[in-house]
């Protein structure tokens, strides 16, 4: 098969380089020796077409300095790129946001399967704007009524959006998987991408000063970072000094973060499944999540607890009944490690190549 995924996300995007960026990459790296896979995602400064593990990398948009113009343009220069050359594809990707939509319906005569991660739903409305959201918030209610095929992130995704689709969840790269937890050190880990409303990170940085003996360490990059760091000057001044930045870190950094980290928190207010919670399973680390239906997967599995939403004083008292009961974390490390085992990128590949393939068979 010649495929072309269409995501705006890529891994040295500095705006959004997060889950999705490593999805593509951990699915088509499985999937390349056996298929031509091309991936086309947004411009950024520096961007440059290469050729890694068997994928050929190509960008489109806008190289500025500004995130909105470069999303935005990504839409418009993916849509006659595929135009141009969608008849070397035998199928077609499009990863969705309703903010940079492809619309490679219209734009090709080939088969193309929707990929959705996550339905904000009114929340695009709160962070947009009544007027200016509204646009995106049609978009994402009604583009995917022009897809036959369609693929989510999880089952509550499927019924946000009210689709018949396949699930096809995150995985983790094998490589990663121990049979044995790591010796653990007194820091509490959080990694990701750094947007206050979308990660929760507010949330966070309130708990935390009413947790003045624990350390709280935060690894990532993102539109963010900057009014972080003057919220943790802030919180210094007030004599609060339990917040680090670790700042951008390889794959292989953040998971040996990962494997000596105490407890891992994901306070977000919404996520289309949570990749960093697969990678905290597998570093046997328990985690405190925000009680949104996309995480509670890691709940069910028994390597999580949930807080409300939003609310601070929760997620310290959860925080802190963690922090007291080791017993509790080895238990949640250990059920991690055997939710870890099960859920692998190869097998996450492996279906969605025969997804691929029985949609091409029956032309």
């Amino acid at each position: 098969m010649r495929i072309f995924h269409f995501i705006y996300d890529h891994s040295g995007n500095p705006w959004v380089g997060g889950g999705g960026a490593v999805r593509a990459l951990e699915l088509y790296r499985r999937l390349a020796q056996r298929h031509e896979i091309t991936i086309i995602s947004g411009k950024y400064p520096g961007a440059k077409d290469y050729t890694a593990d068997g994928i050929r990398f190509h960008f489109e948009g806008s190289p500025k300095k500004n995130y909105l113009l470069s999303t935005f343009c990504y839409a418009a220069s993916a849509f006659r790129f595929l135009r141009r050359n969608g008849a070397e594809a035998d199928l077609v990707v499009e990863d969705f946001a309703p903010w940079n939509p492809v619309f490679s319906r219209f734009a090709v005569n080939r088969p193309v399967v929707l990929h959705l991660n996550h339905r904000e739903g009114a929340g695009i409305l709160k962070r947009f704007y009544l007027l200016p959201g509204l646009p995106f918030y049609f978009l994402e209610k009604c583009y995917p009524r022009l897809f036959e095929n369609i693929t989510v992130l999880s089952d509550e995704t499927r019924r946000k959006f009210g689709v018949n689709a396949l699930i096809l969840p995150a995985g983790l790269d094998e490589r990663v998987l121990s049979d044995r937890a790591a010796e653990k050190e007194d820091f509490i880990f959080f990694a990701g991408r750094l947007h206050i409303r979308n990660k929760g990170l507010d949330t966070l940085f309130e708990a935390m000063r009413a947790l003045p003996d624990e350390r709280l360490v935060i690894a990532g990059r993102g539109p963010d970072e900057a009014k972080l760091r003057e919220m943790q000057k802030s919180q210094k001044k007030l004599g609060i000094k339990n917040i680090e930045f670790a700042g951008f870190v390889s794959e292989e950094k953040k998971m040996d973060l990962m494997r000596k980290a105490k407890l891992f928190v994901l306070p977000s207010r919404f996520e289309g499944y949570g990749i960093v919670l697969l990678e905290a399973s597998a570093g046997a680390t328990p985690a405190v999540v925000s009680g949104i239906p996309e995480l509670g997967f890691a709940v069910n599995a028994g390597f999580a607890v949930n807080f409300r939403m939003g609310d601070a004083k929760d997620l310290a008292r959860k925080i802190k009944m963690l922090c007291e009961n080791s017993p509790l974390r080895r238990q949640m490390g250990a059920n991690g490690l055997k939710y870890a085992g099960e859920n692998t990128w190869s097998s996450v590949a492996a279906e969605f190549e025969n997804y691929a393939k029985g949609i091409l068979s029956v032309l």
